[in-house]
């Protein structure tokens, strides 16, 4: 069964929750990347701090392949794939896409 819609309805409210969570302080911005056609997901942080420093973070980074929810990039101290699970999606359909291939046995999570 192909899961890519309901996949991607449990990232992008996963999204949307962070960026509620965030917030925007005026100088710092929220942006979620959404490319349905290639199913690429990106949780984005741009803007100023101290007027000083540019901000250009991609929080994460999910993309849908295969029938599967691969995470490519976590930049925040958030078990992502933990929330993911919480919301339905099964254990064996999420891979740790930032975990080498030869490692993604230990993982606990999909090979690929």
């Amino acid at each position: 069964m192909d899961n890519t819609i309901k996949y991607e309805n449990v990232v992008i409210e996963l999204m949307e929750e962070y960026s509620d969570f965030w917030g925007d302080d005026g100088n710092i911005s929220n942006h979620i990347l959404i490319d349905k056609e290639r199913n690429r997901y990106q949780f984005v942080i741009t803007g100023w701090r101290d007027d000083i420093h540019f901000v250009h973070s991609v929080a994460f980074y999910i993309e849908i392949k295969n029938n599967k929810i691969w995470i490519h990039q976590n930049n925040t101290e958030a078990l992502i794939a933990d929330e993911l699970i919480a919301k339905g999606v099964d254990k064996m359909d999420i891979v740790l896409g930032f975990i080498a291939p030869s490692l993604r046995a230990y993982s606990g999570f999909a090979l690929a």
